[in-house]
């Protein structure tokens, strides 16, 4: 029989040997981390490069032509053309890198969209520059083509009123040709018609408007012939 010592013995061991179980089973779970979401830190890193990412100092001719010339490549043309007009703010579209990103894009915009008769885009475009600097040649230039290209399509139809829209247009942002003897050519079919309708008081009106306009020499022969026969 065993005896009450031996009893009192095994019973502290069995409470040790359970403390030593419980102290191992929490120093494991103290050690285990839980699984790291792989999508969730490669997000934070992104993160944090973005935030680090240095900022391109626009102040410089450096960093403006770098910003310029993505603008144009990516057919960012409201950007484009944010840019350009600091270009041209701080003087800097003489400077050979300049002239030659502007340039870049203007021949981009002429060959894709005006020369492929998408006419309508190119004046989206070009009006976009226009606005932002009206002093930069290219882009006036494409703008003006643009405008007289409508015009001679709306004159071809008839719409006198709509092709003198555009002419007038061209020649409020400067005297041009292309302005001046489109609107030369729709007078001129305008007082035919009034000689046409026996209408002289409309077709003198209509030649006084015109007369003083620096037009192609074609153009200023017919005005000189039809106030002939309205002054018969």
């Amino acid at each position: 029989m065993v005896s009450k010592k031996y009893l009192i013995l095994i019973a502290f061991l069995c409470l040790i040997l359970a403390g030593v179980v419980v102290f191992w089973d929490l120093n494991i779970q103290t050690e285990i981390k839980p699984p790291v979401d792989k999508e969730q830190q490669t997000e934070t890193e992104t993160e944090t490069e973005i935030e680090t990412e240095p900022e391109i100092d626009l102040s410089t001719k450096e960093g403006l032509l770098a910003v310029m010339k993505d603008a144009g490549q990516n057919e960012d043309y409201e950007n484009f053309a944010k840019y350009l007009k600091m270009v041209y703010q701080k003087q800097w579209d003489k400077e050979e890198d300049f002239a030659k990103a502007e340039s870049e894009t203007y021949i981009k915009v002429t060959e894709n969209y005006f020369d492929k008769e998408d006419v309508n885009k190119a004046l989206e475009i070009s009006d976009m520059v226009y606005r932002e600097v009206p002093q930069g040649w290219r882009f006036r230039y494409l703008r003006i083509r643009c405008l007289e290209k409508l015009g001679r399509e709306a004159f071809e139809q008839g719409d006198l009123e709509k092709a003198e829209e555009f002419a007038m247009i061209i020649l409020q942002m400067m005297y041009r040709p292309e302005g001046a003897n489109l609107l030369a050519d729709i007078y001129i079919q305008k007082i035919e018609a009034n000689l046409a309708a026996n209408d002289k008081t409309s077709a003198l009106n209509n030649l006084d408007y015109i007369w003083d306009y620096e037009v192609s020499q074609d153009r200023r022969d017919k005005l000189i012939e039809l106030k002939e026969q309205i002054s018969k």
